[in-house]
């Protein structure tokens, strides 16, 4: 049996691949495999993020990109999706977890419950400096789009709900909540 909590992360990749783990205040978290609505919406994402022009070089959409964070020695996230600066490759801190510095917008997308994506992981993200952290909430058929880290939190929060159309902050991607769930 592992020693550390990061030590049970590693036995939980190596046991049950596909699988997402994080370790958030020191807890591990498990999460099963999307369903495919989920990758669908990433994928629209994706392509909204290739159609305004981001390609290799620049700033990068990325998946499941590990963020190492200041939350507590062994804390790390993989979002969904990830914004990073192009020269990301060397910034790897460790556990294939790269420096928070290099990530300009996280997404998250809801399964089923809102789990962490609202309740912990908004405090760790700002703690760890990303400017945008972005919820798809399939419950809520919302997005909301959280930025100004400061102190450990967002100062400020936007919900977009049915009907809009908005660009993520920091970028020329344009996405419209109605396409995102349908």
């Amino acid at each position: 049996m592992p020693h550390s909590v990061l030590g049970m992360a590693e036995v939980l990749f190596e046991r049950f691949p596909g699988l997402r783990v994080e370790v958030l205040g020191g807890e591990v978290s498990v999460e099963p495999l999307p369903d495919g609505r989920h990758a669908e919406i990433l994928t629209d994402v994706m392509a909204a993020c290739f159609k305004a022009g981001m390609t290799e070089g620049r700033p990068w959409p990325v998946q499941r990109l590990a963020i190492w964070l200041p939350t507590g020695p062994d804390d790390f996230a993989m979002p969904d999706l990830s914004i990073v600066d192009a020269a990301s490759d060397d910034q790897m801190v460790a556990y294939n977890c790269y420096d928070p510095k290099v990530f300009r917008l996280v997404l998250e997308v809801t399964s089923a419950a809102l789990c962490s994506d609202l309740t912990r992981k908004p405090a760790a993200y700002a703690m760890a400096g990303v400017p945008v952290y972005v919820v798809v909430d399939r419950v809520g058929r919302r997005v909301l789009v959280l930025t100004a880290p400061e102190g450990g939190e967002y100062r400020k929060r936007v919900e977009h709900g049915p009907g809009q159309v908005f660009t993520l902050p920091g970028t020329s991607v344009t996405l419209s909540v109605d396409a995102l769930f349908s």
